[in-house]
C-alpha cells in the first residue's frame, strides 16, 4: 500500500511544475510566507556611510586626547538625513543617532557622558572616563552587509526579518516560488440547498482559508454527483490546479472518479493510503487540469491538506515539516489501538504532563480538531529509519498547528 511520505512525493511532482519561479515587489509577499527561488544578493553596502550610533557629540579621537577635560568648541549639528561640513581639529558637532559622520570625525561621545548635557551648549566638558578611540558608537560603514553579498540563500522561507534586509539593501522585489490559482471542488449532492437529507459544506471554507493563507488565489465551486457537470465546471476555469473534495471511495456516486472514466485524457490514480484518516486519495489529471482529490470528511479533508498540498505549494524537500516539529510523550497513553500498518494521525493539546488527545481517530470530528493544538503522528510499527513521521523513543512527533 502507498505510504503517506510516498503520497507527498506524488503530489509534489503534481504541484511543482505550476510554482515556476517569479519576480514580486516586497508589498506583495508581507502577509503569506514564501520560499526564495534564488539566491540575493545586495546591490549597495549597509550602512551606506559611516554613521552614528547615539545621540551625542562627533569629534575625532586626537581632540579627545589633546582636550582631555578642557572645554571643546561645539560647531554646528548633525541630524539624521544630512550630511554636514568637516569638523576642524579641537572642536565638536552635535550629531543625531543615524546621522552621517562629517569629515574629521571619527568616533561619538553620548550626550551623557558631557557637561553640560544638553544640546545647545557652546562647548562641552567630556566625562574623565571617555577613551581616545576611533570608532565608538560609530556604526561602519558596511558593517552589516557589503555591496556584492549574498543576503538571501535560495530555498529560504521568507520571514519579516528577510523582507527587511531585502528592504534595507534596497531589493524592491525577490525572486520566489509562485503560485497556481486554485479552484476548489466540493462534490456530492448531500451538499447542495435542496438535498433531502443536507449538510453544511466546511471543506471549501477550511481549503480556501488555509490555500489563501499560502497567498494562493482561489475560486470555489459546488457540483453534484453529475460526472459531466464536474468536467463542464472545470473546463470553465482558469485555474492551474483543482483540488476537490469527496467523491474517490468505494460508493455508487463517486463523482470524481466517474468523471475520471468519462475524460478518455484522464491521467488520475486513485488508491488508498496507509494513513488514517484520510485513506482515499486521487492525484493526476483530469479535464485538462492538474488534479488532487481528496477524501470528503473534514477532518480527512484538512490533514491531507497539511501533509500533502501545504508541503508541495511551499516548495519543501520530501524531509521537511511545513509546521513546527517537536517529539513529546503522551500524557496518558493510547485511547484506542492504532490500525496495524498505517500512519495514524491524531489531533491533540499540549499539556504540562503532555499530549492529550483531543476526541479520537473518526474523520468527521472536525471540531475537536478546532480545539487541538497540535497534530500528533502515530507511525506504523514497521517504519522505517526514513519515515518523516516517526517517533523517537516514546515520543511522539508533532506539528503544531496552534
Amino acid at each position: 500500500m502507498t505510504t503517506a511520505k510516498m503520497h507527498r512525493e506524488r503530489i509534489s511532482e503534481i504541484i511543482a511544475p505550476l510554482t515556476g519561479p517569479v519576480r514580486l515587489p516586497l508589498s506583495s509577499l508581507l502577509e503569506a510566507p514564501r520560499r526564495l527561488a534564488a539566491d540575493v544578493e545586495s546591490p549597495i553596502d549597509v550602512p551606506g556611510f559611516d554613521n552614528s550610533s547615539m545621540d551625542g557629540y562627533a569629534l575625532a579621537a586626537a581632540t579627545v586626547e589633546e582636550m582631555g577635560q578642557r572645554p571643546i568648541p561645539v560647531r554646528g549639528r548633525v541630524a539624521a538625513g544630512a550630511r554636514g561640513e568637516t569638523v576642524q581639529p579641537g572642536t565638536a558637532v552635535e550629531i543625531m543617532t543615524g546621522a552621517p559622520l562629517p569629515a574629521g570625525t571619527d568616533m561619538v561621545v553620548k550626550i551623557e557622558d558631557t557637561s553640560p548635557g544638553r544640546f545647545g551648549a557652546e562647548s562641552i566638558t567630556l566625562d574623565a572616563r571617555i577613551e581616545a578611540r576611533p570608532g565608538t558608537f560609530v556604526r561602519s560603514c558596511g558593517s552589516d552587509v557589503r555591496a556584492g553579498q549574498t543576503v538571501l540563500k535560495a530555498g529560504t522561507m521568507l520571514t519579516p526579518a528577510h523582507l527587511g534586509v531585502a528592504a534595507a539593501c534596497g531589493v524592491n522585489e525577490l525572486p520566489v516560488l509562485g503560485l497556481p490559482r486554485v479552484l476548489v471542488v466540493s462534490t456530492g449532492d448531500e451538499i447542495a440547498a435542496e438535498a433531502a437529507a443536507g449538510i453544511n459544506d466546511a471543506n471549501s471554507v477550511t481549503l480556501s482559508s488555509g490555500l489563501r493563507r499560502l497567498g494562493v488565489d482561489t475560486e470555489v465551486a459546488f457540483v453534484p454527483d453529475d460526472p459531466q457537470q464536474l468536467l463542464d465546471r472545470v473546463g470553465d476555469s482558469d485555474a492551474q490546479l483543482v483540488i476537490s473534495t469527496g467523491g474517490i471511495s468505494k460508493g455508487a456516486h463517486e463523482v470524481v472518479k466517474l468523471a475520471a472514466d468519462l475524460d478518455a485524457d484522464s491521467s488520475m490514480t486513485f488508491e488508498p493510503i496507509a494513513m488514517q484518516p484520510g485513506g482515499p486519495q486521487g492525484c493526476g489529471r483530469l479535464a485538462d487540469h492538474a488534479w488532487v482529490a481528496l477524501p470528503g470528511n473534514p477532518v480527512s479533508t484538512l490533514i491531507s491538506f497539511e501533509l500533502f498540498i501545504r508541503p508541495a505549494l511551499l516548495g519543501l524537500t520530501d524531509h521537511e515539516a511545513p509546521r513546527e516539529v517537536a517529539h513529546h510523550r503522551l500524557a496518558h497513553g493510547f485511547d484506542e489501538a492504532p490500525p496495524a500498518g498505517k500512519l495514524q494521525v491524531r489531533r491533540a493539546r499540549l499539556t504540562e504532563a503532555g499530549l492529550e488527545f483531543v476526541g479520537d481517530s473518526r474523520s468527521h470530528l472536525l471540531h475537536s480538531y478546532a480545539d487541538a493544538s497540535h497534530l500528533v503522528f502515530v507511525s506504523p510499527e514497521d517504519a522505517g529509519a526514513g519515515d518523516p513521521f516517526s517517533a523517537v523513543g516514546d515520543r511522539l512527533m508533532t506539528w503544531k498547528i496552534a
